[in-house]
């Protein structure tokens, strides 16, 4: 079924488809925690309230929603920006075809949420691409299944395991059955890296041909020297601590009010924050600090984060942390031997990966810490497939995704690269 939308601007359609100025976040983030709302007679931006496919037709562009039904029953939403504004002959006649996915506790609107000179979806369209914008299982544009519902706990039983395993394939195999092509080129952001190392170390069928160039930022293997919240969780509990979730919630990650002030205490210790601030989920896992945000835009990016995910999502991601490597969710010992044939956990082996990887990575990242990056993914990835290591100077987390010089250090040079592999014939 396609509906069609118009307005004085741009065109959306639904298609459904049964198959598959510069200051602190600190500073910053306590000014939307004030005056976010409507204040003095004075409405507040209204793409706070917006869609991803909403805040794109905003700016003029077309916008284009599928849906798609993984192997396991999760109906993902995918959103698309076909073309820009400025008119791009390709020789083969074919628009590149772009996947952006993003990361932990994200969703799609990650890419749109700054300004169209600033945005690396509006950015890519504009320069000639057919920008596809995914989303994983569980957030705001994820929340359907074919048999259960976001009420039913087993709705949320899956971490990123199931996103490498079973998202990944489902979204890109569906962009690429509408544009027609065989392979597209991959920029991910966090965890939209790290399923993807994850996805194709486990390629035993060819998958990985389907992605011509993987582009990294803020990669994601080891998480061993994680600051923030993920960080306080793992240091807090014991080994042997199995109450997650009733910390956290039994499904969707929602954590006790407690708990967080906890982290909050611990997190913001010695740092120049204030006390509102540091109750932000956001801040607490990615970090604070950024001296290239755009301050009028920040009340969107708290209105669209964080999007969703499960409880067991998290403990994946704090199991990381103690484990010090890759691991698959830990289920127990007797959980292990169903899933796995083996009582302990098994790993990805990332040497297994054999697409060209661009990395962009900060010296300044809470969550994908330079440490991190230069003592496991660097060793762990075969030398050869690292075509690009690009180390970002006063880059945080999200300053891959929001930050001002985002365009010039990361999104301009992707997109010439991009251009010249379409015209070299590669």
């Amino acid at each position: 079924m396609v509906d069609n939308v118009f307005d004085n601007r741009a065109l959306i359609i639904q298609i459904d488809s049964g198959s598959i100025g510069m200051r602190s976040w600190s500073t910053v983030l306590l000014a939307v925690l004030v005056t976010s709302a409507t204040v003095c007679g004075h409405d507040a931006d209204p793409e706070m309230k917006m869609t991803t496919p909403q805040i794109i037709m905003r700016w003029g562009y077309p916008a284009m929603i599928y849906d798609v039904t993984t192997e396991d029953g999760y109906i993902l939403e995918l959103h698309r920006i076909p073309y820009g504004k400025t008119n791009v002959t390709w020789p083969n006649g074919k628009k590149p075809v772009v996947f952006m996915q993003h990361g932990l506790e994200c969703a799609s609107d990650n890419w749109v949420v700054n300004l169209p000179s600033e945005s690396a979806a509006f950015l890519f369209a504009d320069a000639g691409y057919d920008v596809w914008l995914g989303n994983f299982r569980g957030n705001t544009y994820s929340m359907k299944h074919k048999n259960l519902k976001p009420s039913h706990s087993a709705f949320w039983e899956w971490s990123w395991d199931e996103m490498q395993e079973y998202d990944l394939p489902a979204m890109i195999e569906k962009a690429l059955e509408v544009t027609g092509q065989d392979s597209l080129y991959y920029m991910g952001h966090s965890q939209g890296t790290l399923t993807m190392f994850s996805r194709l170390s486990n390629d035993k069928v060819g998958w990985g041909n389907k992605i011509k160039k993987f582009f990294a930022l803020a990669p994601v293997g080891s998480v061993k020297h994680i600051k923030g919240a993920l960080k306080f969780f793992a240091d807090y509990f014991s080994l042997e601590f199995d109450g997650w979730f009733d910390v956290f919630g039994s499904g969707e990650f929602l954590p006790n009010n407690w708990i967080m002030k906890l982290v909050s205490e611990s997190v913001c210790a010695g740092l120049k924050v204030e006390a509102d601030v540091c109750d932000d989920v956001m801040f607490l896992i990615a970090g604070p600090e950024s001296n290239q945000v755009n301050a009028t835009r920040v009340p969107i990016y708290v209105a669209h984060t964080p999007a969703g995910t499960s409880t067991q999502n998290i403990v994946h991601w704090i199991q990381m942390v103690r484990h010090g490597g890759t691991p698959y969710y830990d289920y127990g010992e007797k959980g292990n031997k169903k899933h796995y044939g083996q009582g302990n956990v098994p790993s990805y082996d990332f040497t297994n990966v054999d697409r060209p990887v661009y990395l962009y990575w900060g010296d300044s990242d809470w969550l994908a810490d330079p440490t991190d990056v230069t003592d496991f993914l660097l060793t762990h990835l075969n030398p050869a497939t690292i075509v690009q290591n690009n180390k970002l100077i006063d880059y945080n987390h999200l300053d891959f995704i929001w930050g001002l010089r985002a365009p010039k250090d990361i999104y301009e040079p992707i997109i010439e690269i991009i251009r010249n592999d379409v015209i070299n014939g590669s």
